[in-house]
Formats: structure tokens, C-alpha cells, sequence
């Protein structure tokens, strides 16, 4: 109900006093309070509308009308419906003057009109209001319930509850980030995020009933039903689908890590033994399978959630696993009638669009186990490296090094580099970061040094003493692809026996 609607009732004979605009005659009603008090405002709540007589207000100074009106205008009051006959035979000038300019609708009731009359109306028309409210709530909770139940994702859900509500809504986490959204195009600033009162706005909180916070920000809603007496039920079927994103992502937790542990140990896991593990995950090993890896640090937790979300609007089977500062996430069976290669390119699409600056590599869709593990191993390091969303290439001399290494071959690359870690020992230089950053730069000279924060001369004498100490020559591509090698080799291993080279690439990285 809206201040128009009691204009708008022939049978309470309202007259309206000052020109309000129709947006100010648009504001909700939520109850009527009679007062004769000079100070109502205590017993008084958001947009309810005053009644009096003016029974108290026998006033001829303008500035007492002003302040009396200012006081209503601090606690939203939707109307002032001031009842002649009874103490004043017309209107205050006064009182519509104020209420002209602080912009408060005056409302007259004549004298053949009850006040209990104007209360019986209004309380008849929110009561009925209310339960047709309830009804539709209830209803728009058993759609989603359907919806849910019948596996569609959150999307979907949120989709249904933004068009009840004849506006826009946004899942917001407990650090103001929206991580859904409805429409899916739709843009949310900061200041959307708070909590406006009035009509069309809202927030919503969602009840986890985890460790998790979210709310439910709806903006612009133009239906008649209050947004939060039409979306409270619905909120918790959304809830429900924020958890089962959580738990159907996450299960699984103790084979995803065990596999996680099998990718580098390519000496020690036989390929059987790793492909046994990867079936017990509950993912198929005949299925094309993208591979996915993303920094999971503490300012990418709501990206977390979001990459979550955006996998599952996509594909039937998801499972995620966190590890180290890197967020795993595995994903079969695209929906939507698309092939694997599609809906890889359109997830990565997503991902640009939706997640701009969250570092992210796509590996896949892999076709093997051998490729699966080889790409689980690509992806992981290459993520610390990217800014944004990328996609694998199809191989990487980093996991086919480390795959393919025979223990010779790791022998060798221990004798070649202990020169330089016993040097660096002893002489407390770091000559071995100096290697790799000369072969991250591409052998590059400028770059290394601007990278390392040194002159060329300084690097110049430090790849001298490097030549010498590995006897191998840096300037030739045998050489620098013999080192490239070597130190790919060490950083792949993580086992204490590597020794305090692998430690030291390891930390590094």
C-alpha cells in the first residue's frame, strides 16, 4: 500500500494539501499511528501515517510548525493525515507550508470521516496485502525447491527468485564481494552493496549455517510484495544451493589430496597406482577432464567461491581441492549440449569476463591419464607466473622434464649444480637465482639484471663464475637448455632427499 492508494479510496474523502511529487506519494505505507503529542516521533516507525486532530497544536509560529514537521521527516513518515472539525475547522497554514517544503504529504480527513475509519482501512488493506505476500514467498520457495531438487545449478535458482522480484539481485560474501549474480549481466558498484532503505532495496542475510556469511542484496525490484517478506523463504533454498556447491566441489577430499601428492612422485607412483587413485575420486577415467589451477590465497577467496560457482553452471561433475595456495579443481560431463573443447573455451571466456585479475590456468580438456597428470603438474606451475585466465598449451618442458627424468638423469642434475650451492654456501651469494633468472628472462641480459635490481656489469662477473662452475657455456643454446633442464628437474622434486637445492627452488617458487 502507498500514500496514492489512500488518496485513491472514494470512501475516506482524502484531500491532498501540498504538491508532493509522484514519487513522494509512492512511498509504502506500513501502519497507521494516531498522536496529538507536539513530539511524536518516539512511538512512531518508517513510513507510517501520523493521524491527528491537532488536538495539542495550537500553534501560530512558523518555526514551531517547521521543527514539528523536521521531527517527522527524521523517522520516514510516509504521510501526515491531520483530521479537521474537531480542534481546528481548516488546516494550519502553517503546518502546509512546512509540510510543503520539507516535502511531506499533508493529507486532510474531513469531519464525516472516523479516524477509526482511515486506521480500519489501512490495517484491512496491509493485512490482506501481508498474506497475499506470505502466499507468493511460499510459493516462489517451492519453484526454487523444484528447481533445486531437479539439479539445477544456483544460477538458475537466483534467476527465478530476481524475476519474482521484478529486479536485480547479488550474492554478497562477509567481505562485500558478489560472487553471483542475477541477471548474469549485470553490474554491482559498492554503493549498490549497501543497505538502502526503501522501496525496491534490500538485504537479505542467507542462512549458511556454517562459518560462511552472505547476504542476499536485491536492487530495483518493482513488485508489489515487500522484497524481504518474498524472499526470505527462497533465501534458504539459495543457501542450501550456496552449500551443496560447497560439499558437492569439496567431497572427496582425502583421494583429491592423496592425488595431488602422486603428481610429482613420477619416480615413485607408477602410472596404475595413480590411475587407481584418480577412480577413487568418483571421476571417470574415460572422460575428457579439465584441469584447472588458481592462486587460493586470502584475497582470492571470493573468487574461490565464484570459480566454484562457474564451474558447476557448466559441468556435471566438479571436484575442488585446495593446496598450498592453489585452488585444484577437476571437471567432467559439459552441460548444455556442448563438447568438451567448447565448454573449456567458454569457461576460460567466463573466467575473463567474470574473474579479470584472478591468476588461473586451464589445462584441457586432457584425454588420458598420463595427460591428466602431466597437465595437474603444468598448471600448478605455471599459475604462479600469470596474471589473469590462461590456457595451457598443449605441452610444457617443465612437467615433460619432470615426468620423463630417468635417476640418472636426476643424478646429473645434482653433480651439475653443486658447485653453485656450495659456493653460494660458503660465500653467502645466491648465484643459483641469479641461473634462474637469467633463464626465466630468456637469457636476456637487460631484463635479468632489471629483474635482480643489479647492473650488467654485476651480472656479467656472476654468469663468469657460474660458467665456471657448471664448465658449461651460457651463451649457447646447448647450455642454457643443459641448465634449464637441471634446475627443472630439482624444482620438481620435493622429497627431503632432494637435498637443499630442491628446498631452495622450491621456496622460491
Amino acid at each position: 500500500m502507498i500514500v496514492a492508494d489512500l488518496l485513491a479510496a472514494d470512501a475516506l474523502q482524502l484531500r491532498l494539501h501540498t504538491p508532493s511529487s509522484v514519487e513522494r506519494l509512492g512511498w509504502d505505507i506500513s501502519w497507521c499511528a494516531p498522536a496529538e503529542t507536539i513530539d511524536p516521533t518516539p512511538f512512531l516507525s518508517s513510513n507510517v501515517v501520523l493521524l491527528t486532530n491537532g488536538i495539542g497544536l495550537n500553534i501560530e509560529d512558523q518555526r514551531t510548525w517547521t521543527a514539528y514537521v523536521e521531527r517527522l521527516v527524521r523517522v520516514r513518515v510516509a504521510a501526515i493525515a491531520f483530521g479537521t472539525g474537531t480542534a481546528h475547522r481548516l488546516i494550519p497554514p502553517g503546518l502546509v507550508r512546512a509540510a510543503t517544503a520539507l516535502d511531506v504529504p499533508l493529507l486532510e480527513i474531513p469531519q464525516s470521516v472516523p479516524f477509526l475509519q482511515v486506521h480500519r482501512h489501512v490495517t484491512n488493506v496491509l493485512e490482506v496485502e501481508r498474506f497475499t505476500a506470505v502466499n507468493r514467498s511460499w510459493e516462489l520457495a517451492q519453484e526454487c525447491a523444484q528447481l533445486a531438487a531437479s539439479g539445477s545449478h544456483l544460477q538458475v535458482v537466483l534467476d527465478a527468485a530476481a524475476q519474482a522480484a521484478e529486479g536485480t539481485l547479488a550474492i554478497v560474501d562477509a567481505a562485500g564481494v558478489v560472487i553471483a549474480r542475477s541477471p548474469s549481466a549485470s553490474v554491482w558498484t559498492a554503493a549498490d552493496l549497501t543497505d538502502v532503505p526503501g522501496a525496491g532495496q534490500g538485504s537479505i542475510p542467507l542462512p549458511m549455517g556454517s562459518g560462511d556469511s552472505f547476504q542476499l542484496i536485491v536492487r530495483e525490484a518493482t513488485s508489489d510484495h515487500p522484497v524481504a517478506t518474498l524472499l526470505a523463504p527462497a533465501a534458504s533454498i539459495i543457501a542450501v544451493q550456496l552449500q551443496t556447491a560447497l560439499h558437492t566441489t569439496t567431497h572427496k577430499e582425502r583421494e583429491l589430496e592423496t592425488l595431488l601428492d602422486q603428481v610429482p612422485d613420477w619416480a615413485g607412483v607408477a602410472l596404475e597406482e595413480f590411475t587407481s587413485t584418480f577412480r577413487s575420486t568418483g571421476l571417470g577415467i574415460d572422460e575428457p577432464t579439465l584441469v584447472l589451477a588458481a592462486t587460493a590465497g586470502r584475497r582470492n577467496l571470493s573468487n574461490a567461491w565464484r570459480i566454484r560457482l562457474l564451474l558447476q553452471s557448466r559441468f556435471l561433475d566438479v571436484r575442488v581441492q585446495v593446496r598450498v595456495g592453489i585452488l585444484y579443481a577437476f571437471a567432467q560431463g559439459p552441460l548444455d549440449g556442448a563438447d568438451a573443447e567448447g565448454a573449456a573455451a567458454g569457461f576460460l571466456a567466463a573466467c575473463a569476463r567474470e574473474l579479470p585479475h584472478q591468476p588461473l590456468v586451464l589445462k584441457g580438456p586432457c584425454h588420458s591419464i598420463d595427460e591428466l597428470r602431466l597437465g595437474i603438474h603444468q598448471a600448478g606451475t605455471m599459475v604462479g607466473e600469470v596474471r589473469t585466465s590462461v590456457r595451457a598449451p598443449d605441452l610444457g618442458i617443465r612437467a615433460l622434464i619432470a615426468s620423463t627424468a630417468s635417476s640418472g638423469a636426476r643424478a646429473g642434475a645434482h653433480r651439475l649444480l653443486a658447485p653453485v650451492l656450495e659456493y653460494d654456501n660458503a660465500h653467502s651469494v645466491d648465484l643459483l637465482g641469479t641461473l634462474e633468472a637469467f633463464l626465466e628472462h630468456d637469457a636476456q641480459p637487460g631484463r635479468t639484471a632489471a629483474k635482480l635490481f643489479i647492473h650488467r656489469n654485476t651480472l656479467a662477473q656472476r654468469l663468469g663464475k657460474l660458467e665456471g662452475l657448471l664448465r658449461v657455456s651460457l651463451t649457447s643454446l646447448e647450455g642454457q637448455a643443459t641448465c634449464l633442464m637441471a634446475l627443472q628437474i630439482l624444482r620438481s622434486e620435493a622429497l627431503p632427499s632432494s637435498g637443499r637445492a630442491s628446498m631452495s627452488l622450491v621456496d622460491r617458487r
